[in-house]
């Protein structure tokens, strides 16, 4: 799970850092805080199983990150989903003693609830080496 750990370090660094995040005043969480206010972005769940090839191996990692608005409907989730994606798949390659050697986004969910929050789901994968 240190490699698993290491990522999630690089993915919460990137996605705080990202300028328009920050303009929305979107907040990173572990996972969803009993007071949360939207918007916010939740981690989890995130999977991660051996990878190998003749010389060598890593981990190969699913990622799933959520963030949440208020009742605004999808188009404001969306626009918060693009910006999302474009933090992760620009993040640094390599920090915390780990090397990101494929990245990409697998599917995108939005699910509405007109008495509650909207969700948006993003679910990335990664491959990673140690450095």
């Amino acid at each position: 799970m240190d490699a698993s750990l290491r990522l999630q370090r690089l993915l919460v660094a990137a996605l705080e850092a990202h300028p328009p995040l920050r303009a929305a005043g979107v907040a990173v969480h572990d996972g969803p805080p009993a007071d949360a206010r939207p918007p916010f972005i939740g981690l989890g769940p995130d999977s991660m199983q051996p990878w190998a090839w003749k010389d060598g191996g890593g981990h190969e990692h699913r990622l799933t990150v959520s963030v949440w608005i208020g009742r605004d409907g999808m188009a404001g989730a969306k626009a918060l989903m693009g910006e999302i994606e474009a933090a992760v798949l620009g993040m640094p390659r390599a920090g915390e003693g780990l090397r990101i050697v494929a990245l990409r986004l697998l599917r995108s969910l939005v699910k509405r609830n007109p008495r509650s929050w909207t969700e948006g789901r993003l679910e990335f994968l990664a491959r990673t080496i140690r450095e």
